[in-house]
C-alpha cells in the first residue's frame, strides 16, 4: 500500500497522458481532494473534459518527479520513455490506471483479458448482469475508463455495483493491489510483440491479472488453451471452459449442455454470433455468470438478444447462403483463423494492412491452406510481402488499393462465395484505426449493393 488506508487528500498526484485512462484517473483523483497534474507531451483535444482544478502541462517537465505518485496511460510504453527512467530513479511510485481506480471501490470486479474475444464477452457479460444487477459498470479498455466508472459509483452513492472491465497487457504492466473477484483469461497468443520483447514477456503480462488471486477470488479460463491449461489446471478456485472436454458444461454439435442433467442450454443457431470461437466465448459467459447465481434461463434469453460488436465478425450483408463478413478487428493471425474456421462453405478471403515485426509465414500458411477458401485477395503494406508467399498456391492476388481489393473479392465471389474480410494486420497503412477500416469496407459494401 503506497498511502495509508489509500487515503490521498493533498498527496501530489501526477497523471501521465491525457486519454481516456488519463482523463478518468485525474477527475477521480481530484474527487478525493488530491492535487493533480496532467502530463502531455503535445496539446490535446479533450482539454475541456479537464476540471480548471487540475493543473495541465503539454511536456513532460520536472513537476512529474516532483509526484507523490504517478499514474501512468496504457498507451505510454515505460520500457521506452525517458520520463519514467526519471521517476524510476527518483523512487516515485507508478501505477496503471486500474489499480488506482481498484483502490476506491468495494464492488466486485468481473476482469476479463485474452488475445482475442475479450470485447465480445464484456460486452456480452454486460448484457446478461444488466437484466438483473441495478449498478453494473462496464469499463476498461473498451472505451470508457474503470477510473471514470468508480467516480461515477462514488458521486451517485450506489450501493451493490458490479464493474465489467476489458483488460490488456498494457494496463496489466504497473498493478499492485490490483484483485478481481473474477479474472477471465479467454486466450494467450503472439502480439503486441513490439512491446513486450517476445511471446513469454506477453504472457507473464497478462497472467499479472491474477497476481493477487487467493481464496476469495475465482479464475475462469480456457482449458482449449494448452498455455492457459497447463497453468491453471491444478489451481484453486479454477473453473474451466472448453468446446472440446466436458467440464461444467459440454458441446455437441454447436450446442452448450449441462453435464450434470444433459440439459439442453442453448444452441449457437438461436444467436447471432457465429464461429466455434464464439461458442467459447459464449461458454465463458455462462460460466461467469453462473458464479453471481444468475439463472440459467435468464441467461440464455440474454445471450439470445445480445448483438455482436461492430467490426467483428459482423455480418454486412446477407442473401440465402452468400454472406460478407466485416471482421475489421481481426487485427491478429489468430484471430483470421477464427475467422476462416467459422465457415464450411467456399469463401473469398481478404488479407492485409500493417506490422510492426516481421510477418509470421508459417503461420499465414497453416491458415491459408484451408480447402474452403476459394481465393485470397491481399492489400495494403505487408500484402505483397503475402502475396509472394501465397502465390504458390494459385489462389492469390495482390492489389494495393482497399476499394479494387474489395470490389475484385465481390467479382471472385459471383454472389455465391461468401467474402470473409479479416485482414490479420493493424489498420495503420492507411486508417486511423481498425474501426475507420471497418467503416470504409461497410461503405464499399453498401455501395456497391445498393
Amino acid at each position: 500500500m503506497i498511502f495509508k488506508n489509500n487515503i490521498i487528500k493533498n498527496k501530489k498526484i501526477t497523471i501521465l497522458g491525457a486519454g481516456i485512462s488519463g482523463i478518468g484517473a485525474s477527475n477521480l483523483a481530484l474527487y478525493k481532494d488530491a492535487k493533480v497534474l496532467i502530463s502531455n507531451n503535445k496539446k490535446f483535444k479533450n482539454s475541456l473534459q479537464i476540471n480548471k482544478k487540475i493543473d495541465v502541462e503539454y511536456s513532460h517537465t520536472e513537476k512529474c518527479i516532483d509526484s507523490d505518485l504517478v499514474i501512468i496511460s496504457p498507451g505510454i510504453n515505460p520500457n521506452n520513455n525517458n520520463t519514467v527512467d526519471k521517476l524510476k530513479k527518483s523512487n516515485v511510485p507508478i501505477i496503471s490506471e486500474i489499480e488506482f481506480a481498484s483502490w476506491f471501490t468495494k464492488s466486485p470486479v468481473v476482469a476479463v483479458t485474452g488475445s482475442n474475444g475479450k470485447s465480445t464477452v464484456v460486452k456480452m457479460l454486460y448484457h446478461i448482469f444488466k437484466d438483473k444487477y441495478k449498478n453494473v459498470f462496464l469499463g476498461g479498455n473498451i472505451g470508457i475508463s474503470f477510473s471514470n466508472n468508480v467516480h461515477k459509483e462514488l458521486k451517485n452513492k450506489f450501493n451493490k455495483s458490479i464493474h465489467i472491465l476489458e483488460v490488456s497487457s498494457f494496463q496489466l504492466e504497473n498493478i499492485l493491489s490490483f484483485k478481481p473477484y473474477i479474472s477471465c483469461i479467454l486466450n494467450i497468443t503472439e502480439d503486441h510483440i513490439d512491446r513486450h520483447g517476445n511471446f513469454n514477456n506477453y504472457k507473464n503480462q497478462k497472467l499479472k491479472i491474477i497476481k493477487n488471486h487467493n481464496l476469495d477470488s475465482f479464475i475462469v479460463y480456457n482449458q482449449d488453451d494448452k498455455n492457459l491449461n497447463s497453468i491453471f489446471k491444478k489451481k484453486f478456485n479454477s473453473v474451466p471452459f472448453s468446446i472440446k472436454n466436458k467440464n461444467k458444461f459440454y458441446i455437441n454439435k454447436d450446442t452448450i449442455y449441462c453435464s450434470k442433467t444433459n440439459k439442453k442450454i442453448i444452441d449457437q443457431n438461436q444467436t447471432a454470433l457465429i464461429g466455434k470461437h464464439n461458442l467459447s466465448n459464449i461458454l465463458a459467459c455462462i460460466e461467469i455468470s453462473t458464479l453471481f447465481n444468475i439463472e440459467i434461463k435468464n441467461i440464455v434469453k440474454s445471450i439470445k438478444n445480445f448483438k455482436p460488436l461492430k467490426h467483428r465478425m459482423e455480418t454486412v450483408y446477407k442473401k440465402n447462403k452468400f454472406i460478407i463478413i466485416n471482421d475489421s478487428k481481426g487485427t491478429n493471425l489468430d484471430s483470421m483463423k477464427s475467422a476462416v474456421n467459422s465457415f464450411s462453405n467456399e469463401i473469398i478471403l481478404l488479407i492485409g494492412g500493417y506490422s510492426e515485426d516481421k510477418i509470421n509465414q508459417k503461420k499465414i500458411l497453416e491458415i491459408t491452406k484451408s480447402d474452403n477458401i476459394s481465393k485470397i485477395i491481399c492489400f495494403g503494406d505487408v500484402g505483397e510481402d503475402v502475396n509472394n508467399l501465397l502465390k504458390v498456391n494459385k489462389k492469390s492476388i495482390y492489389m494495393n488499393d482497399f476499394k479494387k481489393a474489395i470490389l475484385k473479392s465481390i467479382e471472385f465471389s459471383s454472389n455465391r462465395k461468401s467474402i470473409i474480410f479479416s485482414p490479420g494486420f493493424k489498420s495503420f497503412d492507411k486508417f486511423k484505426n481498425f474501426e475507420d477500416r471497418g467503416n470504409e469496407f461497410k461503405r464499399i459494401i453498401n455501395e456497391y449493393y445498393a
